[in-house]
């Protein structure tokens, strides 16, 4: 067992890492009796209270426990797992709760957030190096690669959701936004045809990729649809008839409902609309709010599936157009 002290960190935490990497990566089994604490006190140089109380982190965390004739040894393993996402959403707790629904119970997953804060998203990564047997992350962009994976082993990282860049030597379950957005736009041609104008709301708060608007623009051209793209903030400009809304931000999907029961505009016959990223409450409002959106809960049965089998993964998850009422 290797063991190298960081004066940052307290020697606890630093011992009750290695041991658990130790087992993770083999060296302890299932059953395997652990070296005893004056053992590990000597060889370490560390207080024997200090290896007691890392063994007793590892026991309350399931990984080790204890018996009088046996002293410490490997419990029935339990694999420690790092999810960081960008944000907590309806969509992102589908995928959550599928993820965990695939595995058993002897799996422990810790789960974080980000919120696109590139600070909160390395001192995170940076503190969960060693601490677990896989790694689950959401980057902090999806066009710009984030130095900071390059500290973990990149076998026991899967990249969730945002990932264009090069990632060959990860695993990954991504969705698209470029080229997607194109033909979920084209699945709905007979729809958007009702209406003389189509604008594409892109709040420049959104931390959606900036670079699906190509794509927009080229399917308004195709099928010479007059067309706007719209950054300002929504109270600043009136919700015109004939017009087909789609509006990257639920917040602003909601602002377009409301200035239409206002002016008594119906939705999918007036004005249409459609969001991102599908949730129970687009099935509801009004007759129903057609939405682009990935299976986030194929994203999240894929994730498990790698955590169980290890084996490297890399594909892209489905998009597609859901119909409803609003188009």
């Amino acid at each position: 067992m290797i063991l190298e002290f960081d004066q940052n960190k307290s020697k606890v935490r630093q011992l009750s890492d290695a041991i658990r990497a130790a087992i993770s990566n083999g060296e302890f089994k299932e059953g395997d009796p652990l070296p005893s604490i004056n053992k590990i006190s000597t060889n370490y140089n560390l207080a024997r209270d200090t290896v007691y109380k890392a063994f007793q982190d590892l026991k309350e965390k399931g990984i080790i426990e204890s018996a009088p004739t046996r002293g410490y040894f490997v419990s029935n393993t339990v694999n420690n797992i790092f999810v960081l996402l960008d944000i907590f959403s309806p969509y992102k707790e589908n995928l959550y709760i599928e993820l965990t629904a695939n595995l058993p119970l002897n799996y422990r997953l810790d789960l974080y957030f980000h919120h696109y804060n590139k600070r909160s998203f390395n001192n995170i990564i940076q503190d969960s190096i060693g601490r677990y047997d896989l790694y689950l992350i959401t980057n902090l962009q999806n066009d710009v690669y984030s130095e900071v994976l390059d500290r973990l082993d990149n076998t026991k990282v899967l990249l969730l959701d945002l990932g264009k860049f090069k990632k060959d030597k990860f695993s990954y379950v991504c969705q698209g936004f470029d080229t997607t957005l194109y033909d979920c736009l084209t699945a709905g041609l007979d729809k958007f045809s009702k209406y003389e104008e189509i604008c594409l709301v892109f709040n420049a708060k959104s931390e959606h990729p900036q670079s699906c608007i190509p794509f927009f623009e080229q399917f308004c051209n195709d099928n010479n649809f007059k067309y706007n793209i719209i950054t300002r903030d929504l109270n600043s400009f009136d919700i015109v008839p004939g017009t087909a809304y789609i509006a990257i931000r639920h917040l602003d999907m909601m602002q377009i409902v409301k200035t239409c029961r206002l002016q008594n505009y119906e939705l999918g016959k007036d004005v249409g609309l459609v969001t991102l990223n599908d949730a129970p409450m687009m099935e509801v409002i009004e007759n129903g709010i057609s939405v682009i959106s990935t299976d986030f809960k194929e994203m999240g049965k894929l994730a498990a599936e790698y955590i169980k089998t290890r084996q490297k993964v890399q594909t892209y998850v489905p998009t597609e157009l859901i119909l409803r009422g609003s188009l």
